[in-house]
């Protein structure tokens, strides 16, 4: 895994991929990326996670999950590229996992930083609550949260402490079972503090401040890595992950989640909050990732 960073669409001099899949959402940074890749792909497809039909909507079109990677035998044998700025963690983890389910496996994932995030007074306007962590996980990548079984959860952490907490008194879990991730370095300086000052009631609430691992807010291989050394640590457990914290940690999730071929020891938890619109403004680098496999 590797990634390419640019600083503005210009000096992307990728001429066209065969493939490419959008969000719904539509902030500034949204915007900008579906018209470079409007561009840039000979066929766009937008995507949305139907919470209430649990399938995902292709083009308008309702999609099972257990239908899915049959609904993508297009993808095969073209250059893919996702865009992770406008859509959701489910979206993207649903369609990265059946592409690699079908051997699509160098697909690409673009990324744009936001300038800025919309605060009011103290508190960052990101989204509205979903269901929260005890609601319907997202079919085919949840995992059953059994109190008796043995476990690890690593929550890679954002601005949104609610969503930190819900998690913690939802699953009652004790210290040592948790791995608590933070972007540091962040996109930009100082940027951490907002992190650390969301979450910090949690976290001294639960006794984690030992817990902590460091990777850099947008560093996707970091994470990935991370992953695989706890992975392999606690190989007795179950492992649950929490991505609600930036997207690019969301990103060097996905070997983990795709590649484990047994589905009752790795699970991604997600609570499906409601991405308010203006939550962010402008845009700023842009981050291509590749060879996620690799």
């Amino acid at each position: 895994m590797y990634s390419i960073e640019y600083n503005n669409f210009e000096e992307i001099i990728q001429t066209k991929w065969d493939i490419a899949f959008v969000g719904i959402h539509n902030d500034d940074r949204d915007k900008a990326t579906k018209e470079f890749l409007t561009s840039h792909a000979n066929k766009l497809f937008s995507i949305e996670y139907n919470l209430e039909e649990l399938c995902l909507v292709i083009n308008n079109k309702n999609v099972q999950i257990h239908d899915l990677a049959k609904e993508l035998t297009f993808c095969k044998g073209n250059n893919v590229i996702i865009d992770a700025t406008s859509m959701t963690v489910a979206e993207m983890f649903l369609l990265s996992k059946n592409l690699y389910k079908l051997g699509v496996t160098n697909f690409d994932i673009i990324y744009v930083e936001p300038k800025e995030y919309t605060k009011l007074e103290k508190n960052f306007l990101l989204s509205d609550s979903g269901i929260g962590f005890s609601g319907a996980g997202i079919p085919s990548l949840a995992m059953p949260f059994d109190l008796e079984e043995k476990k690890h959860i690593v929550f890679l952490l954002g601005y949104e402490g609610d969503r930190f907490a819900d998690a913690m008194d939802v699953m009652q879990i004790q210290p040592d079972q948790v791995s608590v991730v933070f972007g540091i370095p962040s996109y930009k300086l100082n940027w951490e503090r907002n992190s650390y000052a969301g979450n910090l009631r949690v976290i001294e609430d639960n006794h984690l401040n030992d817990r902590f691992i460091f990777c850099g807010a947008n560093n996707s291989l970091a994470v990935s890595r991370e992953l695989e050394v706890i992975r392999k640590f606690h190989d007795k457990s179950q492992l649950y992950i929490a991505p609600i914290g930036t997207k690019p940690q969301a990103i060097g999730c996905i070997p983990v989640i795709c590649q484990e071929s047994n589905e009752t020891t790795v699970g991604l938890l997600w609570d499906h909050p409601k991405r308010k619109s203006g939550r962010t403004t402008g845009v700023s680098k842009i981050q291509i990732t590749k060879g996620l496999f690799t």
